[in-house]
């Protein structure tokens, strides 16, 4: 069995082969991919694997954001630190999800999954899929309408429809507003993209969340990428890297 493992982090990769390799000696990783851009270019030049091991979280963009442009039939155990990715992985052939860090039972009975899935998804059962996974998210998903931020002595609630963007300053997340007010917030941007209705809300980038509304104009930029302008001055510009403006333009014309 080929595996490809999708891992920014250099020691977990090996951590997760040598463990894989004790598990399963007949398997082969083929390949360690790092990035988003990595990917689109092993996987437009190689063979598909017959199972991926991806984290979720890579330096350039989530692990989703390159899974979506690759027509993949192929099966999916991702890993990462966070919970909140579990409806979304198993949206892009996910078979599993494993915590960080991975303990190896976790990890054998995962392998142990892949005997269930002798066959790739066909086109009907993945748009079966698909069509309950949505109907859960309608029917389930509970969205966070108000921010409660600290401002001076007071708590102020802040309805998610005045917010113009979310990003992270001095590694921290700062909230702005319609009416330009600074508001800073005790989450991470991983935890407040994860809580909020993906139709209003777009992660243009590891630094900035938007909202739709607050959209003005996009723009090509240099080397394939986009750059998004608001309704609202700011400083500096938002980029959208390369092997993420497909997904932008499509959020845009489908929300």
């Amino acid at each position: 069995m080929n595996i490809v493992i999708i891992e920014d982090e250099l020691q977990t990769a090996w951590h997760l082969q040598n463990s894989i390799q004790v598990l399963r000696p007949d398997s082969k990783v083929v390949a360690i991919i790092d990035s988003i851009e990595a990917g689109l270019e092993w996987f437009s030049s190689n063979e598909q694997p017959d199972l991926i091991f991806s984290d979720i979280q890579l330096g350039d963009g989530l692990a989703f954001e390159m899974l979506q442009q690759l027509s993949l039939t192929c099966p999916v155990i991702f890993c990462t630190a966070y919970d909140e990715y579990a409806l979304r992985a198993f949206q892009n052939n996910g078979i599993d999800y494993l915590l960080k860090p991975i303990k190896q039972e976790a990890l054998k009975k995962s392998l142990d999954k892949i005997n269930l899935f002798n066959k790739p998804l066909n086109n009907n059962n993945r748009e079966l899929l698909n069509g309950l996974i949505k109907e859960i998210t309608r029917t389930s998903k509970s969205y966070k309408s108000t921010f409660l931020v600290a401002y001076r002595d007071k708590m102020i609630p802040v309805n998610v429809n005045d917010i113009v963007f979310f990003r992270i300053i001095d590694d921290t997340v700062e909230l702005s507003t319609r009416n330009s007010q600074q508001y800073r917030l005790n989450y991470s941007l991983d935890y407040i993209e994860s809580v909020i209705d993906p139709n209003f809300f777009y992660r243009a980038n590891r630094q900035y969340l938007i909202a739709y509304n607050a959209i003005k104009e996009v723009e090509n930029y240099f080397d394939r990428k986009l750059l998004i302008k608001l309704t609202q001055a700011i400083a500096e510009p938002i980029i959208v890297s390369k092997a993420k403006s497909s997904d932008l333009l499509r959020w845009l014309e489908n929300r």
